[in-house]
């Protein structure tokens, strides 16, 4: 909620405008207040004795229907992309086999064979 000043109300006394902490109220003959820089801490209000400052609802906020639309085009084009990016790595990976083929028997890692020793290893038998 933000505030004014109904200055059919106000007498001018200045309380208001030594709390507020954002500095939204200047006085001359009646207390103003600057509604872009009021933050609604309702410290003047708290303060008027004499029931001057009120609350004025905040205005809705007026939704954009394109934003959705936006929304849903951007992410339904990051589907398809990554979906394209799926199929090209499975048909890549089904046409040359999988990863491990090629290698022979027992020349993977750990495999328990007499290749991949290292020099610890070599040491110790």
């Amino acid at each position: 909620m933000k505030y004014k000043v109904d200055e059919s109300l106000c007498a001018g006394c200045g309380l208001c405008v030594n709390v507020c902490p954002v500095r939204a109220i200047t006085l001359s003959d009646k207390a103003k207040i600057d509604i872009d820089r009021c933050t609604g801490c309702g410290a003047c209000a708290n303060v008027c004795k004499l029931g001057a400052i009120i609350e004025v609802p905040d205005e809705p906020v007026q939704e954009s229907r394109s934003v959705p639309a936006a929304i849903a085009s951007g992410v339904a084009t990051a589907i398809g992309a990554v979906g394209g990016v799926i199929k090209r790595y499975t048909n890549s990976s089904s046409s040359t086999g999988s990863r491990r083929s090629g290698m022979g028997r027992g020349g993977g890692r750990g495999s328990g064979g007499g290749r991949g020793r290292n020099k610890q290893n070599r040491r110790r038998r």
